[in-house]
């Protein structure tokens, strides 16, 4: 496996297709094709739902396919699940923000099946019986599963110390630490009233295009694990998931890949295991821009937005700029150049592509959480 940007990247098969590049996502209820790998493997649909994302956009219906074999694992100890129910949907959006190309999403039946440990700092996954002898490490920590999906207590805290215990989902499939849900904060409106929020751009996932603000969540607390400042989304309109006011939003990889986390849904548990990232303070985007990688190869770093007044705006950068270099250093990933853009306080040499121009860009990044003097 592979982590990247927090999501667990490995290879798997859909109906002995060639190898696919495949996210382990334990916040779909399903397991999830896109529609180019479905035309090439001739998957038929049949019948249409609406798909319950956090977002509402264009093309998003769910066609379902009954009948589909997934494999994943290396050749020597491949696993495999015949007759799964599995649905089509674009998720191109996932490889345009991340940098790597995503043909599938596998979801809930995997973790139904078995016990997944995922070790994000050696970058390791394991598939063991869902029935074992032997308690895996780490912390013990009770999961609901509602609709195939896992929830588990939690509790945010604001900096006058109030403090509420709620249902979050925890979401392998979230890059970031925490999306907190509009309709759960207007119902609590006093719990982090003080803290401030910021503009964030405009993103994408399951059901169309995102509108949401960033806030740092004084507090976080997660069974013994205590965190500070946490970086939440708090989408605009929320539907799906969030359409509920009663689920306090997601827990995200940018939590869970401090831990080893096995998840163990037979015994409706998980297990967190520290590891050397537990203490890491939590960053976000410092820049204000909005990259995106091109399909169908996801190689190009483009800018699709910039926030206005942020350091990008400041700075000269456009929508339309190609990334070409980042302190020299070329043909990075998205993944790479958005990593560099977290580093508030310093400063980035961008090289940047603008039609026939090259341009050499020197960003001061700022958090945006940060009062400007």
């Amino acid at each position: 496996m592979q982590v990247i940007s927090g999501l667990v990247y490995m290879q798997g098969e859909v109906n002995s297709s060639a190898p696919l590049n495949v996210i382990l996502d334990s916040g779909s209820g399903i397991s999830i094709v896109n529609p180019p790998v479905a035309k090439t493997l001739g998957l038929i649909s049949t019948h249409s739902t609406e798909a319950a994302g956090i977002a509402k956009g264009s093309d998003q219906t769910l066609h379902w396919v009954d009948d589909c074999e997934l494999k994943w694992g290396s050749q020597a100890g491949q696993l495999s699940l015949l007759h799964q129910q599995s649905a089509i949907l674009p998720i191109d959006y996932v490889s345009a923000q991340v940098g790597k190309r995503v043909d599938a999403l596998f979801g809930s039946s995997l973790f139904l099946h078995y016990t997944i440990a995922v070790d994000y700092e050696q970058e390791r996954v394991t598939f063991s019986p869902t029935s074992f002898g032997t308690l895996p490490p780490g912390t013990s920590i009770p999961i609901q599963i509602m609709s195939n999906i896992p929830f588990v207590q939690a509790s945010i805290e604001g900096e006058d110390g109030k403090k509420i215990t709620a249902l979050f989902l925890v979401d392998s499939g979230t890059s970031g630490a925490m999306i907190l849900n509009e309709k759960f904060l207007d119902a609590h409106p006093d719990i982090i009233a003080q803290t401030r929020y910021v503009e964030t751009p405009a993103t994408s996932a399951v059901g169309g295009v995102i509108h949401s603000t960033r806030v740092r969540v004084p507090k976080v607390g997660l069974g013994p694990y205590l965190f500070s400042g946490a970086v939440a989304v708090v989408p605009q309109a929320g539907v799906g998931a969030l359409s509920n006011a009663n689920i306090a939003g997601f827990i995200g990889a940018g939590i869970l890949q401090r831990f080893t986390v096995t998840w163990d849904y037979t015994g409706k548990r998980m297990f967190l295991s520290p590891n050397r990232r537990l203490g890491e303070p939590f960053e976000t985007d410092a820049s204000g821009l909005h990259l995106i990688s091109p399909g169908p190869e996801y190689q190009r770093v483009m800018i699709d937005s910039v926030l206005p007044g942020s350091p990008a705006e400041k700075a000269g950068l456009a929508p339309g700029d190609e990334i070409l270099a980042v302190d020299k250093v070329k043909d990075l990933p998205l993944w790479k150049v958005s990593a560099a853009l977290h580093k508030a306080g310093t400063s980035v040499r961008l090289s940047v592509r603008r039609k026939a121009m090259t341009l050499n860009i020197t960003l001061p990044l700022r958090s945006p959480f940060q009062q400007e003097s």
